[in-house]
Order: C-alpha cells, then sequence, then structure tokens
C-alpha cells in the first residue's frame, strides 16, 4: 500500500481514474504474493480512499506540523501519516493500532528520528483534533 501512494504522489501532478489507481495497487500487491481478497479489498479501499482524501488529510498534517510545508515532509512519512489518518477516520482501525502502525513502518523505511516525527504529528491530532473518532468509531 505504501508502494502504491509513493508511485502515485511520485507522479502527482498527473490525475488517475479509480481504475488506474486500482491496477496500481494490484501490481503491487502482485509483486509482493498478496492475493487474500480480505486484503485486497482492505488495500484497495485505503488506496482509494487516502487518494480521494489526500488535500483534506494534507491540510490536517499541515495544521499539526505548523513549521513544515507539506511537501517539505518526505513522500513516505507524509504517505504514512495520510494513511494512519484515513484508517482512523474512514475505516474505523483503533487510533493505536494506525499509529503504531505508522511509526514501525516509518523506522523501516525511513529512520528513528523521522518515526519520532510522525508519532508526534499522529499523536497530536489524536489529542487535539475533535474531528477524529474515538478507537472503533465510525466516520470518515
Amino acid at each position: 500500500m505504501l508502494e502504491t501512494l509513493y508511485q502515485l504522489e511520485s507522479r502527482d501532478e498527473e490525475v488517475f481514474s479509480n481504475f488506474e489507481i486500482l491496477s496500481i495497487c494490484r501490481e503491487a500487491m502482485g509483486r509482493h504474493n498478496v492475493f487474500q481478497p480480505d486484503a485486497v479489498k482492505f488495500a484497495e479501499t485505503l488506496i482509494q480512499g487516502v487518494w480521494c482524501h489526500k488535500d483534506c488529510l494534507n491540510t490536517t498534517i499541515s495544521q499539526t506540523s505548523r513549521r513544515w510545508a507539506i511537501k517539505r515532509i518526505g513522500r513516505i512519512e507524509r504517505a504514512l501519516m495520510q494513511m494512519a489518518l484515513f484508517e482512523i477516520k474512514g475505516m474505523e482501525i483503533p487510533r493505536s493500532v494506525a499509529i503504531n502502525e505508522a511509526v514501525e513502518l516509518t523506522k523501516e523505511y525511513v529512520s528513528e528520528h523521522a518515526a519520532s516525527f510522525v508519532n508526534g504529528i499522529l499523536g497530536a491530532l489524536v489529542e487535539e483534533r475533535d474531528e477524529l473518532p474515538q478507537d472503533g468509531a465510525s466516520g470518515p
């Protein structure tokens, strides 16, 4: 999923149809031998949701990272924060699960320092923003 968002983000000026987004997502999942229907559906929902709500998610991240313009945040960190926010807001994934996953993936793909930044931003969003539902609550 991260690979798909990174690919889409790298070609930011392009406009993608839902078909193109799903095609890129399925290609990436195939490269990683992920074919279980539930996993594919989850990935497709997450990728489409993040991409369709990218501007809103970026605005939310940007408002919390006061000194960092959204384009200054690394693509991987930005994609992981977008995914975590959409999981919390639109997919009923518990906050702690979404944040922990984003932090661990940031450690793996970027650095410990970047993981602290991601944890700080997501933690602040969860604590300060009423728009984020409680663990298990529904609604985008």
